[in-house]
């Protein structure tokens, strides 16, 4: 039985750079990925109880044992009036011990007073600003939003929804597909980490000429190689799939785990893992980098599959609803293997009256574009106003400027407005003289009492 050890387990890093892709080096933590510590904001009170709390223990210690048994026995017999009258509650202790005790309450209290003025410093509001703000104008203006829409993420989430919902009512499981990518941040801290780094992409540019190595990845790896790593101490970044950077840490941690349960086993057996885990890990992240590259591309196939059936749409071959009516009617027996009663002839009739496309439906771009922009007006009050979904932003950005200005022609009429009634207001209230003059004897009678 061999002892128990803890050993170094340097496959863990070569089994790693064994993958036939770039993405061998995805041990690397992402940079973005931090641990955040939820801010505590000062608590005063409990500072000063703290505080007290050591002065006092402090002082407690320098009581002799029958100091304190003293102090404790007049405690406890506080309320008790024929204790009250014995010379042992009459008792005190040493004049500097006394002093030292008042010390410590002296700063307890000031500290609390400190603290009760910081508080109501805190709540009393500044009336003198309250009063200077009372002539600023409130801002009533419009603020735009333009909001970019990828409707091609869009049909690539619809795509996966069905494809995982199709998978599990067999009882399966549908890859993640998702091809969005992230930042990695490398380490090229000092010499030697800038001296790993370099070999590492010496390695990808070598693995790009493997069979195995996947085509998607070549284009990244050369533009890797032409750019280089970074001067020591310089950021050293890298984009990579977000899919396979998960699947292969979690990957490094079953290989840790794997690792951990031989630190109890011979050095022969620990040898033999040594040799066979780079092989075996290469070849479970060739299958996870294949399968992730499949399943990309058959939702993005997909997903272009639906850009291209709406850009199918044809003016030319359907003139009318009825016509469109027709073609369906003509298929649909073939489709259900049965026979179609007749179209009604009225309903036909009432078709062709109805042109095949809409107005401003033909090709929508909602069905074939690759990006969308969102235009929206936020006012004064953080309310939001959709103005509607555009090709570009210019158009996104026109659409506001023009309903701003409507907005504003619409804000200085009701201003205009406002200050003719305030007129005509005013002009009555000079003519009313006997109302007038029914508030002057108010007045006159209220300041006599």
């Amino acid at each position: 039985m061999a002892a128990s050890r803890t050993r170094n387990t340097p496959l863990l890093s070569v089994c790693i750079l064994g993958c036939a892709c770039f993405l061998s080096a995805l041990l690397v933590k992402p940079a973005f990925v931090l641990n955040r510590q939820r801010g505590a904001g000062p608590k005063p009170a409990r500072t000063v109880m703290r505080g007290f709390k050591e002065d006092f223990e402090a002082w407690r210690t320098s009581l002799t044992p029958e100091e304190r048994a003293m102090v404790q026995k007049q405690a406890q017999g506080e309320f008790n009036k024929k204790f009250r009258k014995s010379d042992e509650f009459k008792k005190d202790l040493p004049k500097e011990k006394v002093e030292a005790f008042s010390k410590i309450l002296g700063k307890f209290f000031d500290n609390e007073a400190n603290d009760y003025k910081k508080e109501l410093e805190m709540k009393t509001p500044d009336y003198d600003s309250l009063f200077e703000r009372r002539n600023n104008k409130f801002d009533f203006s419009l603020k735009p939003v333009v909001v970019e829409i990828d409707r091609d993420a869009d049909r690539r989430y619809r795509w996966a929804l069905i494809k995982i919902a199709a998978a599990e009512a067999k009882g399966e499981k549908f890859p993640n597909s998702s091809p969005m990518n992230e930042i990695h941040a490398f380490p090229n801290r000092d010499e030697k980490e800038h001296e790993f780094s370099v070999k590492m992409v010496n390695y990808l540019k070598d693995a790009a000429n493997d069979a195995d190595c996947p085509e998607d990845f070549k284009p990244a790896i050369a533009e890797l190689v032409e750019k280089g790593v970074p001067p020591a101490g310089e950021k050293f970044d890298i984009i990579l799939p977000q899919v396979l950077v998960v699947q292969f840490n979690h990957m490094r941690d079953q290989i840790q785990d794997i690792a951990a349960t031989y630190q109890n086993k011979t050095d022969a057996e620990f040898a033999e893992l040594e040799k066979e885990m780079p092989n075996i890990a290469t070849k479970v992240m060739q299958q996870l980098t294949k399968t992730w590259i499949e399943t990309r591309d058959e939702i993005q196939a997909n997903a272009d599959h639906s850009k291209e059936w709406f850009k199918s749409q044809n003016e030319e071959r359907y003139k009318t609803k009825a016509d469109v009516m027709k073609a369906v009617w003509e298929v649909l027996p073939k489709l259900t293997g049965s026979s179609v009663p007749p179209i009604d002839e009225e309903l036909l009739a009432d078709l062709e009256e109805q042109p095949a496309v809409e107005e401003g439906e033909y090709r929508h771009s909602w069905g074939i574009a690759d990006k969308l922009y969102k235009s929206e007006a936020i006012d004064a009050f953080g309310m939001k106003y959709l103005l509607g979904i555009f090709e570009t932003k210019d158009e996104a950005l026109k659409a506001f400027n023009d309903w701003n200005q409507e907005y504003e022609k619409a804000r200085a009429d009701l201003k205009a407005g406002m200050e003719q009634w305030g007129k005509s207001e005013q002009a009555r209230l000079d003519k009313d003289t006997a109302g007038q003059e029914r508030i002057k004897a108010i007045l006159s009678e209220q300041r006599s009492r």
